[in-house]
């Protein structure tokens, strides 16, 4: 029914996965709005959960992304892969990337003086020609940007740890996970998640929740491969990991934990537990991937999984369909739904016509 697929590595085609992308997405927007007061619903507060859902990206991501390598083995040193691969990832997103803070920086140059404002007043931030550069250079991340300017500093590292799973470790599972695990805790040394800011902008303390993404992608290549792949009984068991992962994450709800232990509980209580949602996301992914239960068949809606195209315009656009809604008037009625209808309205339209077009371009042929 929806055309999205051809934007991804067909080989690698994970209906659920779609659909959990697309879950990803909404976890976020429906943080943002609960964060402003927005309900879709009365006394449905998702405050506090956007982080949970930026996690689930970077699990997926690092999945999707390191499993070619983990198929291909030595073919994936071929310095056309390599090439094609960070080709790929940058016209994936940066084109976009780039028009949203082209608009954040001529609406701060410009409305505010066309509107008599004190101040300069930026969609969907202020954003000055400095910020810009930085912005561009993967240097400062303001608003939901933080999170593509980790994203895309893990790409560069990504191709190291999936050729070492595949190359020298010839995708074995155990020392694979050494390594994943003393990278990890080298990480946690060097950048505890206990101290990291609000929205960091460094790659770092997110690391985990990356390494876990990849080690998954090793570890859903060798299940695919074991006759574990066709037990009833395996398969129920990731079903119910997934589905008690699941539960877990509904209760970080901050919303939910407080009704539950019946005190109050900060937005950002969680916000601080990378490793934690790194492992429950991971779980979850790889029980839609695996299983054929309940949890794959509801990431498989239509629906998420036309969100999970549409995720990347989503992730940026919701903010400038919030501000522009919320311009029209702060009493109107249904104000989160329009938010919602007007952020899939323009995020369809740039996917379209933005990102559809520029993530088909590859690198055919290189030159030795």
């Amino acid at each position: 029914m929806f055309q999205g697929r051809e934007l991804s590595d067909k080989s690698s085609q994970l209906d659920s996965l779609d659909g959990l992308r697309g879950m990803a997405v909404l976890i976020v927007f429906l943080s943002h709005t609960s964060n402003g007061e927005i309900y879709l619903l009365p006394f449905a507060d998702f405050s506090g959960i956007g982080k949970s859902g930026v996690f689930l990206f970077f699990v997926l991501s690092s999945f999707l992304l390191t499993l070619p390598f983990i198929k291909n083995g030595k073919k994936a040193k071929n310095k056309t892969f390599l090439l094609n691969y960070l080709f790929r990832r940058f016209f994936r997103i940066y084109p976009l990337y780039f028009l949203y803070l082209l608009l954040a920086l001529i609406t701060s140059l410009t409305i505010w003086k066309l509107f008599n404002h004190h101040k300069p007043v930026g969609i969907p931030f202020v954003l000055s020609f400095s910020e810009f550069i930085e912005h561009l250079f993967l240097l400062q991340g303001k608003g939901v940007t933080w999170s593509i300017l980790v994203e895309f500093r893990y790409y560069f590292i990504l191709p190291i740890l999936a050729l070492t799973y595949s190359v020298i470790f010839k995708n074995k599972i155990l020392p694979s996970i050494t390594l994943t695990v003393l990278l990890i805790a080298i990480t946690q040394i060097i950048w505890p998640q206990s101290e990291s800011l609000q929205n960091d902008p460094r790659l770092g303390p997110y690391l985990p929740i990356f390494f876990m993404g990849s080690l998954l992608a090793l570890f859903f290549y060798k299940w695919k491969e074991s006759p574990l792949s066709s037990n009833g009984k395996a398969l129920i068991f990731i079903e119910g990991a997934g589905i008690l992962a699941i539960i877990v994450l509904i209760f970080m709800i901050p919303s939910v934990s407080s009704f539950v232990l019946g005190k109050e509980i900060p937005f950002n209580y969680y916000h601080k537990q990378f490793i934690v949602f790194g492992i429950l996301w991971s779980l979850v992914v790889f029980s839609c991937a695996v299983g054929a239960g309940k949890t794959k068949k509801f990431f498989e809606l239509s629906f998420l999984r036309y969100l999970g195209f549409i995720s990347f315009s989503v992730y940026l656009l919701h903010v400038i369909a919030t501000q522009i809604v919320r311009a029209m008037g702060g009493g109107m009625p249904m104000q989160g739904w329009l938010i919602l209808i007007f952020t899939i309205l323009i995020s369809h339209m740039s996917w379209v016509l933005i990102e559809k077009p520029t993530s088909k371009i590859r690198l055919v042929k290189v030159t030795k």
